[in-house]
């Protein structure tokens, strides 16, 4: 019973760790994968993403996001044309926390250490936003609990 339990979570992991895998090479391929990324034009205005962060006793660690050429939005489509709109994702370390449909985004209080927080561009359909010349429109931060 256990091996087949195994197994069956083997073949489910499967693509994700495929996925996984290749993530280090987008910067050496032509092309993204479409099905996972969407790439601006390079014609286009490109976003220019910046994160820093702020604690309040309050609240907590907070995010503010700055970022131009692009929009936020909470309107989710999955057969948009304009790409320079969308939300963000904030990834603590290799763990999602938050979706960012503005650019103010409340973390909370983080366990005491140092923390890596990544903001990435998603397009209205949920599809990393990427470069024409390879890469993602993305910027970390490096948090000090204490």
């Amino acid at each position: 019973m256990l091996q087949r339990v195994f197994c069956i979570s083997m073949l489910a992991a499967t693509p994700l760790i495929a996925i996984c895998a290749c993530l280090p090479q987008i910067k050496q391929v032509d092309a993204l994968p479409a099905a996972l990324f969407v790439t601006l034009p390079a014609h286009q205005p490109q976003p220019d993403l910046r994160v820093s962060s702020v604690y309040n006793a309050a609240d907590g660690w907070r995010l503010r996001i700055e970022v131009a050429n692009f929009v936020f939005t909470d309107l989710c489509v999955s057969n948009a044309t304009d790409l320079t709109r969308g939300h963000a994702h904030v990834h603590l370390g290799d763990k999602k926390l938050a979706t960012a449909y503005q650019p103010n985004v409340v973390l909370g209080h983080l366990p005491t250490g140092r923390h890596r927080v990544t903001v990435s561009l998603r397009a209205q359909d949920h599809r990393v936003l990427g470069r024409e010349r390879g890469g993602i429109f993305a910027a970390t931060v490096i948090i000090d609990a204490l």
